[in-house]
């Protein structure tokens, strides 16, 4: 049920909106999980699925406003309305136009098709939502739309955790459900970063 759907032009439209970077922050994360190069994917979580649902990043209705707060949902990125379940990861670039990397890995905006917004969390503290914004503000990168990924299972596993970067001062926290229901609109939130809780384990597919 999970694909990968190739993008034109988008990824590279949107990774020229990247410009004007710089770096800092004080921690970086393991990455095992590589994300596909100018294709769009799904972000699901495999372990919710008491109801029989498989759930996926979703931006509500497609909307392209900001400030519109993400959603776990029924997968559906491969029909001809996915496109709010459509993510690309943008590895950005320093003001010297190179690829930004934190401790050797990759730092990435995570950008959604539908609403040609990155998701960010504007409060790092735990149960704060997930919401979209412009990628970039003033042609400079919006604060709070760089990700690293965790990989709490080691290289042989596609799981991973989204780790936000520069990490927030006084905060752990990862993109999780809200709650373990499994059902269509669950909330996105921050949680503290807990490898065994299966509510912070991602997929791309």
């Amino acid at each position: 049920m999970k694909r990968i759907g190739k993008m034109a032009g988008l990824l590279a439209a949107a990774i020229g909106l990247a410009a004007g970077l710089t770096m800092a922050g004080t921690e970086a994360a393991r990455a095992d999980v590589v994300p596909p190069v100018g294709q769009w994917v799904e972000i699901f979580n495999p372990y919710l699925y008491a109801q029989g649902n498989t759930l996926c990043f979703d931006d509500p209705n497609g909307s392209t406003s900001s400030g519109t707060q993400l959603q776990l949902w029924r997968c559906h990125g491969y029909a001809s309305n996915g496109a709010p379940q459509r993510w690309v990861f943008i590895q950005p670039e320093d003001n010297n136009g190179n690829l930004i990397y934190w401790g050797g890995l990759p730092v990435y905006q995570i950008y959604n098709l539908a609403a040609g917004k990155c998701f960010t969390a504007t409060n790092l503290g735990a149960g704060m939502p997930l919401s979209l914004v412009n990628c970039t503000t003033n042609g400079v990168t919006t604060a709070g739309t760089w990700w690293q990924f965790l990989s709490p299972n080691g290289p042989a596993s596609p799981d991973f955790q989204l780790y936000p970067w520069p990490i927030g001062e006084g905060y752990n926290t990862c993109v999780a459900a809200s709650n373990y229901t499994d059902g269509n609109g669950t909330r996105l939130v921050m949680a503290t970063c807990d490898r065994y809780d299966t509510g912070q384990i991602w997929n791309l597919g």
